[in-house]
């Protein structure tokens, strides 16, 4: 996918961008942190203060801290904050997707997460996942710009 296709999709307007994926379990979870520490590398934070990582489980059960999962791929930065099982949730700032190679680092990421999670990966307005901007198919493996 070229930049010049999707770069209205990472203009900079003050919302963040979200990557998801729906229908997920903590095995899931389990699956994304250990690719995470396959093709980027890894902070977390309990609180706003940098701590290990504890296990997906504990991660998800625990409601009385606020998490947050970095993921440096190079450049852009995904960031989870384990709010439910149900779904995965990582944002993106805009800011850092401004060329060809960032893209292609957030693209490869949400490939691999797809298809290492067997489910299909969007990328979505913030807080707003009906509001689908990118598509990763898992069956057809491949890219799909949504039609607005």
């Amino acid at each position: 996918m070229l930049w010049n296709e999707v770069s209205h999709i990472f203009e900079v307007d003050g919302s963040l961008r979200d990557i998801l994926v729906r229908e997920t379990s903590v095995s899931d979870w389990n699956k994304l942190i250990s690719l995470s520490q396959q093709l980027g590398k890894v902070s977390y934070q309990s609180d706003g203060e940098d701590t290990g990582l504890p296990s997906a489980a504990n991660l998800l059960d625990d409601k009385e801290h606020a998490h947050c999962m970095k993921i440096d791929l190079g450049g852009p930065v995904a960031n989870t904050h384990f709010f439910d099982y149900v779904e995965i949730e990582l944002d993106l700032d805009p800011r850092e997707v401004g060329s060809q190679a960032a893209l292609d680092k957030v693209l490869n990421f949400c490939s691999k997460l797809s298809l290492e999670l067997e489910r299909d990966v969007a990328i979505t307005e913030e807080s707003n996942p009906e509001a689908i901007l990118l598509s990763y198919s898992f069956q057809r493996r491949c890219w799909q710009i949504a039609s607005h």
